[in-house]
């Protein structure tokens, strides 16, 4: 069998999902190929930078991309794409290349398996990496989401300070930031699970055997804070978006939104936890089908826009 690994790793996180998950394809030929931007985004960032890369991200506009280290082919028998949802959204890098001339090349007609490393909220960029391979003619067998276990708030914080400072260690009584070390660890045990239903040729039914083992746990929740979150970057998006890049009007936006955007989630999120706990009890039977939906690889009509 031969495996195709493509994968976008600003921090590091990408790459160490993607070698865990790979030792699950012993005796298979493996190509790893890593998606990199002309201009590398920085790493830390600074505050402004963070947030001036938001509506372009949101909008999923093109960066250029480097050529692939060797000739691309079409051969594969399952490729594995893996990403990060940066602003509810696929990163740049990984958008771009489901947007390219080679992603076209190389996903048709073949079974993709995506791999999410990410803070918590990940829904609405997975339903736009569908779109992308619908239209690229990609069939989605499988998906596993690997998330911070650290509470939402708390999240924020240490987020924030490995993205400025590149310090991902625990502090006081924050935990390390992103996604758990065993988690991680665990991916070669899904890994194995994805190599033998591929030669078995039992990949139709491999999202639901993942399921079983934990690969996708979604919380009704997150699903309604992400919803309001999805409409919200719309508009901050157009708003910021708008304004000339080099223009003073461009950084008093991105100034706003980076003192909204923390501030909300400290403020607003547990009020809106309040919220969705008490339309989760009102439409229980309704947000638990959505959620189930989200468990699979068809689309769902739940993001408008996506």
């Amino acid at each position: 069998m031969k495996i195709l690994f493509l994968y976008y790793s600003q921090s590091g996180q990408a790459n160490a999902i993607v070698q865990s998950f790979a030792k699950g394809f012993e005796g298979d030929t493996c190509v790893f190929e890593q998606i990199k931007p002309v201009q590398p985004f920085p790493f830390p960032w600074t505050t402004f930078q963070f947030f001036n890369a938001f509506p372009e991200t949101f909008a999923q506009q093109k960066i250029e991309l480097q050529p692939f280290s060797q000739p691309t082919i079409n051969d594969y028998d399952l490729i594995v794409f893996a990403y990060q949802p940066w602003f509810l959204t696929p990163s740049p890098a990984a958008s771009s290349f489901l947007q390219s001339d080679v992603a076209k090349e190389i996903f048709k007609g073949k079974p993709v398996v995506t791999l999410i490393g990410c803070r918590n909220m990940w829904l609405g960029a997975q339903e736009k990496v569908k779109t992308h391979l619908l239209r690229l003619e990609g069939k989605l067998v499988g998906n596993i989401a690997l998330v911070d276990r650290t509470d939402n708030v708390k999240s924020v914080i240490t987020i924030l300070r490995w993205m400025l400072t590149g310090k991902k260690d625990a502090f006081w009584f924050f935990p390390p930031a992103g996604v758990a070390d065993v988690d991680i660890q665990n991916m070669a045990n899904m890994g194995k699970m994805v190599h033998e239903s591929l030669q078995q040729s039992t990949l139709d039914t491999l999202q639901t055997r993942l399921n079983e083992k934990g690969a996708i746990e979604v919380k009704p929740n997150l699903v309604l804070l992400e919803q309001r979150g999805q409409k919200a970057f719309g508009i901050w998006s157009k708003f910021i978006g708008n304004a000339n890049p080099q223009s003073l009007q461009r950084k008093i936006r991105v100034g706003i939104f980076s003192f909204l955007l923390p501030t909300a989630v400290f403020i607003l999120s547990p009020l809106l936890t309040i919220l969705s706990a008490i339309m989760l009890r009102v439409n229980k039977t309704k947000l638990t089908a959505v959620a189930d939906q989200f468990k699979q690889n068809g689309k769902v009509d739940f993001f408008k826009g996506n």
